[in-house]
C-alpha cells in the first residue's frame, strides 16, 4: 500500500507542469503593423529577423510603403520599423 502511495504521489508531481503549460503568444509583430494582412513571419522568408525589399513584394500594399517605413534606409524593414509604424 504504502508503494502505491508513492508511485501515485510521483505520478501527480511528474503530470503537474503539463497541467500548467501555457501557449506563449508570437514575440514577432504582425505585419499590420503598417496595415498589412499578411504575417511578418511568412513575409521574413529567409528567417533574418527584417523584411527585404524583394521580400516585401508578397505584400503590394506593404510594397508601396516601404521606402517610407525604412527609416534607417537600410533596404530592410526591422521589428522596429514596423511596430513604430503601428504606433503612429
Amino acid at each position: 500500500m504504502n508503494a502505491l502511495i508513492k508511485v501515485a504521489a510521483l505520478a501527480a508531481v511528474l503530470s503537474a507542469p503539463a497541467a500548467f503549460a501555457q501557449d506563449n503568444p508570437s514575440t514577432q509583430p504582425s505585419a499590420q503593423a503598417s496595415g498589412q494582412s499578411a504575417d511578418y513571419a511568412k513575409l521574413d522568408a529567409n528567417g533574418d529577423g527584417s523584411i527585404s525589399k524583394d521580400e516585401a513584394k508578397m505584400d503590394p500594399t506593404l510594397s508601396a510603403k516601404f521606402s517610407e517605413l525604412d527609416k534607417d534606409k537600410s533596404g530592410s524593414l526591422s521589428t522596429a520599423e514596423l511596430t513604430a509604424s503601428k504606433d503612429k
